[in-house]
């Protein structure tokens, strides 16, 4: 592997004035490549991106030859470089460890080099190491991943309220890092791997500007620390963690270990080692959020063995959003590396999943995300789904007022006697949201919908089934009465009894927290 680029602060200014410069954004590559060969590049196909910039690189555009050098990999001539790399300079590129020469005497580069548009900071650059397709074989174990879907999807989960203190726990490339720089006044990175790290402070040196730091005093809002897990901040606590950790559960007897992805331990022991310590680097109150993998064994709820992990001042919600055998599981992570590059290891790898899984009885491996607080005054919060549907990303927001909700409901004092749930739905005024729509179905010739359905169009895009009663009450939620006057109403209506009742008071509430109702907010008139 090439050496991991060198984080010059006063080079990466140069670099980045270069980037500007030639316009090097994804809306401009878009508009370069044109619609039909961005969406191929996109599936990890470059023959219509190389046939669409072959007349922009011989005018020697400078935004189509970052393309065909980070992008596509494709070596450019020595001329076309010193064009593009006008304030960094060819010789300051090949310092960094970005590109080199080749026997040709051409230039090659030795990282990628993405852009990245956020809707918070516009767009960045992330380098990483060149992908299995760039290299034109497998992934090497010590490659340092770039901009995925995993990383993406944590990104959008993560909470983006303020904090003075964050840690992207296993960094990779910084990419959480970035995120993390725009709404928290510290943040601290750490990884087992020091090339990880080598690039993470490459990429946030690189962005300095858009992510307010400081290239010459980079410490005042990052700390970087070489270690394994929660180990290179053991005594520290933070108001946020986001962690993409090496979570694939592979054999342990495995002849490849990828770093970014695995860790040599038996199964899901090292989510499993997580959950159960995070607790100790959360301050009160503090937040964590991750994607992970579990095991399951035999017939039982999916979530069984994730309940018992969190220490019992945790709160815990775990979103389950797809599950598979260990064949499919197998395939997944054979094809995301690349093995099946070479049919001979491919077969013998997936033997020793099919066998590792089979010794140890799991039948099926569940894929998730994992929110975890350090519980203060709340009640305890342990919650766990299954949603496979379309979730309208990111679904931060909307999980964190699910969030607040539940406090609002459940962390409130008794008032007169009743619980702090009834008082409050007593007294609240809600309306379903013009983001919820109402659906019932039935067969033709039937009399009356045989199922009545509300879903939400927004958020996690639940689907939620309805009784008679509880669609009424939604029916009737447009802010004039309260819920507790709506329930009444509905409960004497349809002649339920107590239970009756007090089993729509908590379907009511359940809703309430899952974004199907709102407070009332009437509109004001301003003379």
């Amino acid at each position: 592997m090439h050496p991991a680029p060198v984080a010059n602060p006063k080079a990466l200014s140069a670099l980045q004035q270069d980037f500007v410069v030639a316009g090097y954004t994804s809306e401009n590559i878009e508009a370069l490549l044109g619609p039909t060969a961005s969406a191929a590049l996109d599936r990890g196909q470059h023959v219509p991106a190389r046939r669409v910039l072959a007349q922009p690189l011989a005018q020697a555009n400078p935004l189509a030859g970052l393309i065909s050098c980070f992008v596509l990999a494709d070596p450019i001539t020595a001329s076309l470089a010193e064009t593009i790399f006008g304030q960094l300079t060819l010789e300051g590129a090949l310092d960094l460890n970005i590109v080199t020469t080749t026997d040709d005497g051409q230039i090659a580069a030795t990282v990628d080099i993405s852009t990245y548009a956020t809707d918070q900071q516009g767009d960045l650059w992330v380098a990483s190491d060149q992908t299995a397709l760039q290299l034109g074989h497998s992934l090497p174990e010590e490659h340092i991943l770039g901009i995925g879907k995993a990383s993406i999807t944590l990104a959008e989960i993560t909470p983006r309220t303020q904090v003075k203190t964050a840690l992207d726990l296993g960094t990779g490339c910084g990419i959480q890092a970035m995120h993390l720089l725009h709404h928290a006044e510290h943040v601290t990175i750490t990884d087992i791997s020091q090339r990880a790290l080598d690039f993470a402070v490459f990429n946030i040196l690189l962005n300095a500007l858009q992510l307010q730091v400081d290239p010459e005093r980079l410490t005042d809002r990052v700390a970087v620390r070489a270690g394994n897990m929660l180990a290179p901040v053991e005594g520290q606590t933070f108001e946020l963690v986001a962690t993409n950790p090496p979570f694939v559960i592979a054999p342990s007897q495995a002849t490849t270990k990828h770093t970014y992805r695995e860790t040599g331990q038996t199964g899901d022991q090292l989510v499993r080692e997580l959950i159960s310590n995070i607790d100790r680097v959360l301050a009160p109150g503090g937040q964590a959020v991750m994607l992970a993998n579990w095991e399951m064994f035999g017939p039982g709820q999916w979530h069984e063995r994730l309940e018992t992990w969190p220490a019992p001042d945790l709160d815990i919600w775990t979103i389950q959003r797809s599950s598979a055998d260990p064949a499919q599981y197998a395939e997944i992570w054979l094809q995301d590396s690349s093995e099946n590059l070479n049919r001979a290891t491919y077969d013998a790898a997936y033997e020793r999943y099919l066998q590792d899984f089979e010794a140890r009885g799991v039948t099926q491996i569940g894929v998730g995300w994992v929110w975890l607080r350090r519980r203060q005054t709340t009640v305890p919060l342990r919650k766990f789904e299954y949603l496979t549907e379309h979730v309208h990303q990111p679904v931060a927001a909307a999980w964190s007022a699910s969030v607040e909700k539940y406090d609002t409901v459940y962390s409130a004092p008794t008032q007169a006697g009743a619980t702090a749930q009834d008082w409050i739905l007593a007294n609240m005024h809600l309306v379903a949201p013009e983001w919820v729509t109402y659906e019932q179905y039935q067969r033709f010739g039937a009399e009356h919908p045989e199922v009545l359905m509300a879903r939400s169009g927004t958020g996690f895009g639940r689907h939620v089934r309805l009784d008679t009663a509880t669609a009424a009450v939604l029916g009737a939620c447009d802010g004039e009465l309260s819920i507790g006057q709506i329930v009444a109403a509905v409960a004497g209506l349809l002649s339920l009894d107590d239970d009756q009742t007090a089993a729509l008071r908590t379907e009511i509430t359940a809703l309430y927290i899952d974004g199907f109702l709102e407070v009332y907010e009437p509109e004001t008139t301003t003379s």
